[in-house]
C-alpha cells in the first residue's frame, strides 16, 4: 500500500505535470516531446536524489542500518534530485535542440508547486519534522506556495519580454534557497551542522543562491555590452 507521504508527493507530482502540460506550447516541445521529457526528468531527479543521500548518509549503509535496494523508499535529498533534473534537462535540451532555459523557466513555477504539496506529506507522516513540536514542514509547504505564484509572475514578465529568459529560474533558486536557509535550523530531524554552523542542506541551497546570483549578473553585463 502507498505511504501517506507517498500519495501527497504523487499529487504533487501530478499538479506539476498537469499545469505543464497546460503550458507545454510555451515551453515549445510536442506532446511526445513533453512525456519524454517528464519521464527522464522525473528518472534522473530520483536518481540525483538518492545517490546524494548515500553520499551524505553512507555511514548508515556502512553500520548495514540501511540497505541501498531493499531500502530503496527510505531517505531522498532534494537537492540531489534538484541538480539530477536540472542536469537531464540541460542533455534532453541539447539532444533535441531545445531551448533549455525557456522550458526550465515553466519548471521553475511547477516545481515548487508540488513541492509544497510534498512537504504536505511530509507533514502528515511526521518526516523532516520540526524542533519542540514546530510544523516546520507546513511553513516550508507556504514558503513554496509563495515561490511558485513568485515565479509565475516572473514568467509572465519574460513572455511579454520584459525580463531575460531564464529569469524564473533564477529567481525560484534564490528564493528557495534563501527559504531552506532560513527554516534548516528549525527542523529536528538530526541533521548534523557541519561546516560554521551550516548543515549540508544550507550549504546546498547558499550554493544554489550564489550560482543565481551569479548567473544573473553574467546576464546583466551580456546586456550591458549590446549596442
Amino acid at each position: 500500500m502507498p505511504t501517506v507521504f507517498g500519495q501527497f508527493a504523487a499529487a504533487g507530482s501530478v499538479v506539476a505535470v498537469l499545469w505543464l502540460w497546460h503550458h507545454r506550447r510555451g515551453i515549445g516541445v510536442s506532446d511526445n516531446e513533453f512525456w519524454a521529457a517528464i519521464w527522464w526528468l522525473v528518472f534522473s531527479g530520483i536518481a540525483g536524489a538518492k545517490a546524494l543521500f548515500v553520499v551524505l548518509g553512507h555511514a548508515h549503509y556502512e553500520r548495514g542500518e540501511l540497505r541501498l535496494w531493499a531500502d530503496f523508499g527510505v531517505g531522498f535529498v532534494f537537492f540531489g534530485g534538484l541538480l539530477g533534473a536540472l542536469l537531464a534537462g540541460v542533455l534532453f535540451a541539447w539532444w533535441r535542440r531545445l531551448d533549455f532555459v525557456r522550458g526550465a523557466d515553466y519548471f521553475a513555477v511547477a516545481l515548487p508547486l508540488g513541492h509544497a504539496i510534498g512537504r504536505l506529506g511530509c507533514h502528515a507522516a511526521g518526516c523532516c519534522h520540526g524542533r519542540n513540536g514546530i510544523p516546520v514542514q507546513l511553513y516550508e509547504a507556504c514558503g513554496l506556495v509563495l515561490i511558485a505564484f513568485s515565479c509565475r509572475a516572473a514568467l509572465a514578465r519574460v513572455d511579454a519580454g520584459e525580463w531575460a529568459r531564464g529569469s524564473a529560474l533564477r529567481w525560484y533558486l534564490v528564493l528557495y534557497g534563501t527559504l531552506r536557509v532560513v527554516l534548516d535550523p528549525l527542523r529536528g530531524d538530526g541533521r548534523a551542522e557541519r561546516f560554521f554552523g551550516l548543515s549540508h542542506q544550507q550549504g546546498f541551497a547558499l550554493l544554489a543562491v550564489g550560482l543565481a546570483l551569479a548567473w544573473w549578473l553574467a546576464v546583466r553585463r551580456t546586456e550591458a555590452r549590446r549596442p
